[in-house]
């Protein structure tokens, strides 16, 4: 990330919505907590890409048997000649596939 921005689909601010959302339901982040890590999410240097290739998207998690969302991250990565940051094992094994240099 240093030499080069991050790029991150618009789904990711939703996802990590959902987390906290549910994060606060269990009783592990409170709501002003919550509110304080968006807040801190929004400085990190990430450009945030939304994602309109609907039918490549539905062909990438058909071929490599991944959900919508993963697919989703596999797309932007694809489409930008990027690689990918995951600990998903999936979807990692889905971009090397792709020829996409991963992390995680």
């Amino acid at each position: 990330m240093s030499s080069e921005d991050a790029l991150a689909p618009d789904l990711l601010l939703h996802e990590i919505r959902n987390i906290l959302v549910m994060s606060e339901r269990r009783n592990r982040v409170t709501a002003d907590g919550a509110a304080s890590l968006l807040v801190r999410l929004r400085r990190v240097p990430l450009v945030i890409v939304e994602m309109k290739d609907d039918l490549g998207i539905l062909q990438l998690a058909r071929e490599h048997r991944l959900s919508g969302y993963d697919a989703t991250y596999l797309a932007l990565a694809v489409a930008h000649d990027t690689a990918l940051v995951t600990l998903d094992r999936k979807l990692d094994a889905a971009a090397r596939v792709a020829g996409l240099k991963t992390f995680g």
